[in-house]
């Protein structure tokens, strides 16, 4: 009984004492494997941080988020009526079409409006990638006539999604002053 014991453990000894050697030999294969290609690795691990880099850039390019804060912080600072003035003229482009008078000036009245509308809400901070997505964040103490701006803006998207939608100048009339009353609201044009 104690020869089978002792030639158990024994075997038991050369058997993790081979085992042992061959993890030795899979570990110092792996360093080595890893010190022969660390270019590969150190060349794959910059890709992936350029493209990583290059997909933030790109994200904040395509939500104009620094554009949006630069120009915030540009007009807290220097005190800028630039949102306002830019308005105005949007504005003053949105009454040349509407006194126009036919169809296609006031399908673009009314875009432009909803334009305009649309960079007042950016310039007010509401973020969202389009007019619809803002309107969405729009509290009614911003903006009390929120219901009839979504009226106009079904409008604005028809106009733009349906080529032979024909718009008459009261229903023209009616959403114009929607956004009027809107940019007014926002503080973007002078009641």
């Amino acid at each position: 009984m104690p020869t089978s014991t002792t030639a158990i453990l024994q075997f038991l000894t050369t058997q993790s004492t081979f085992y042992a050697r061959q993890m030795n030999s899979l570990a110092a294969g792996g360093t080595i494997f890893y010190q022969n290609n660390m270019t590969i690795f150190e060349t794959a691990s910059i890709l992936v941080t350029i493209a990583i880099a290059i997909g933030i850039v790109m994200l904040i390019i395509k939500t104009n988020w620094l554009k949006s804060r630069v120009t915030r912080w540009r007009n807290v600072i220097l005190h800028s009526d630039i949102p306002k003035q830019q308005a105005k003229r949007s504005w003053k482009d949105v009454e040349r079409h509407f006194f126009a008078g036919d169809e296609n000036d006031l399908k673009i009245a009314i875009i432009e409006a909803d334009r305009t509308l649309d960079n007042a809400l950016r310039d007010a901070g509401i973020f969202g990638a389009s007019l619809g997505e803002r309107l969405k964040k729009v509290k009614p103490a911003q903006l009390p006539n929120i219901e009839d701006v979504w009226q106009a803006h079904k409008l604005r998207n028809r106009i733009a999604h349906e080529g032979d939608l024909a718009v008459k100048r009261d229903i023209a009339e009616r959403a114009l002053t929607v956004y009027r009353e809107a940019l007014e609201s926002l503080g973007a044009l002078e009641k």
